[in-house]
């Protein structure tokens, strides 16, 4: 059983009537930052509506010092002892968890009956059997049915039975119970690096072709020359906070934040029971590949595993949100994705990318992650199911003529098709265009520094297409 010392020390507003938030560490270090990135994916009728959210998201891009920034607004209002934070790192089991929430529970029930508890579990996704566990105090604690409980992790494994587990005891509520916080975008890192950067409105893909969308680009390519460094710098340091703090701090990441990306991956891999070995041998696959057309039978033969070995470690740094594996659309079979044809493997994050680089490996190109951070972009724009599509995408994909042409992305929103091919390292050729008229009679070229706006194929700067679109 766990001690209620320990819990204690995890929940220190329940006995410092003094505490705030330059006691916490994860919300002290945000103080520092060089920036103020504050994403609030929860609103005030989430944390009032008594369900049961799920939080997801790569490791480090931010989750705990989100969830702590609402048990400070909490102990703000006065709701500190309403509040509960517990982690991994005291709960070792689901039978464990379920008994310190009924400690907690039972800590003071005359005290403002009134106002629902909020419990926080920070990275209990991997505790074996957790959906249960809350099933069961969601099934017989009143106390605990009308709690709001949000469960953070880094993985979405045990996505499906979860949901199955907590079917009918989440509680409702009009919005979705399953969220999704990734990495902060190059626009929103744009706007840290130089506020004098003029960015407007977002343009939604499928206005990006239209004549208020070609205006709006024009406007944004003044700054085309600022927007390629800083693009060049997001390339390299991604979204993730610490290395975003340290882009902005010294121009670089540090050699000790990617070996902590690192440990995070692996940590994931080794709790589910698989190699750290070939998991390394997998991301620096990636890599040399990134950008290049693969197939499972070239990364088991380059892991030294068999094809359902390395299709599962595929899976599982898709379901770790760190890695995209973007399909051929299948044509013959209900124009899903093909399993089968080969495919195009991206990283969740451009900041993982520096990984084997650190470990003495291959180094990724400028050009690769700038089609890595289109791929991500876009990802993020037309995936509505985002959360569990990493593995598979139902909205993006890779497009390949019989003939062997390739556009880089075909993008569908509810409105249209958008491709757009990726040409940061070479000027756009006649080939290249020919091959999007045809197939397509529009697109967009996302170049280096060229503009060209009033053509049916519109070629714009990456940098100013992705400030653009968001």
């Amino acid at each position: 059983m766990i001690a209620l010392s320990d819990m204690g020390k995890l929940n220190p507003w329940w006995g410092n009537a003094e505490w705030t938030t330059t006691d916490d560490p994860h919300l002290s270090a945000v103080d520092e930052a060089p920036f103020a990135w504050d994403p609030r994916p929860f609103d005030v009728s989430d944390i009032d509506s008594g369900a049961v959210f799920t939080l997801r998201g790569p490791r480090q891009c931010g989750k705990t010092t989100l969830t702590k920034r609402l048990v400070a607004d909490r102990v703000a209002a006065g709701l500190g002892r309403r509040t509960c934070y517990l982690t991994l790192r005291i709960v070792d089991d689901a039978d464990e968890m379920r008994s310190a929430i009924e400690q907690v529970l039972r800590l003071w029930p005359a005290e403002d009956p009134a106002s629902p508890w909020l419990f926080i579990l920070d990275e209990l996704t991997f505790v074996k059997g957790w959906a249960n566990a809350i099933a069961h105090l969601r099934e017989f604690d009143p106390t605990f049915r009308r709690a709001t409980v949000i469960i953070t992790g880094s993985s979405s494994t045990d996505l499906v039975a979860s949901a199955d587990d907590l079917h009918g005891r989440r509680g409702r509520h009009g919005r979705p119970l399953d969220r999704l916080h990734m990495p902060m975008t190059f626009r929103e890192y744009v706007g840290f690096r130089d506020r004098s950067v003029r960015l407007g409105a977002p343009i939604p893909l499928s206005d990006l072709l239209a004549d208020d969308g070609r205006q709006e680009v024009t406007g944004l390519a003044l700054h085309g020359a600022a927007l390629d460094q800083y693009l060049g710098e997001y390339a390299r340091c991604g979204g993730l906070p610490a290395p975003v703090a340290d882009m902005l701090t010294d121009g670089g990441v540090s050699s000790g934040t990617i070996m902590e990306l690192w440990r995070g991956l692996s940590a994931d891999v080794r709790r589910l029971g698989r190699s750290e070995e070939r998991l390394a041998k997998l991301v620096s696959r990636t890599v040399v590949a990134l950008g290049s057309l693969t197939n499972l039978a070239d990364v088991s033969r380059d892991m030294d595993v068999t094809k359902p070995t390395a299709a599962e470690y595929v899976r599982l740094l898709a379901q770790s949100f760190a890695m995209i594996v973007l399909h051929q659309r299948d044509h013959k079979r209900q124009a899903g994705p093909s399993l089968t044809l080969p495919r195009k493997h991206y990283f969740g994050d451009p900041a993982f990318a520096t990984i084997p680089a650190a470990q003495g490996g291959p180094e990724a190109g400028t050009a690769s992650l700038v089609e890595n951070v289109l791929a991500m972009s876009l990802f993020r724009l037309v995936e509505q199911n985002a959360l569990e599509s990493f593995a598979v995408p139902q909205r993006l994909f890779l497009w390949r003529s019989g003939r062997g042409r390739e556009i880089d992305f075909i993008a569908h929103t509810d409105s249209t098709t958008v491709p757009i091919e990726s040409k940061y390292a070479s000027e756009p050729s006649g080939k290249d265009y020919e091959s999007m008229s045809k197939a397509f009679g529009r697109g967009v070229m996302a170049s280096r520094d060229t503009l060209v706006t009033d053509r049916p194929i519109l070629t714009v700067p990456a940098g100013v297409l992705l400030a653009s679109l968001g």
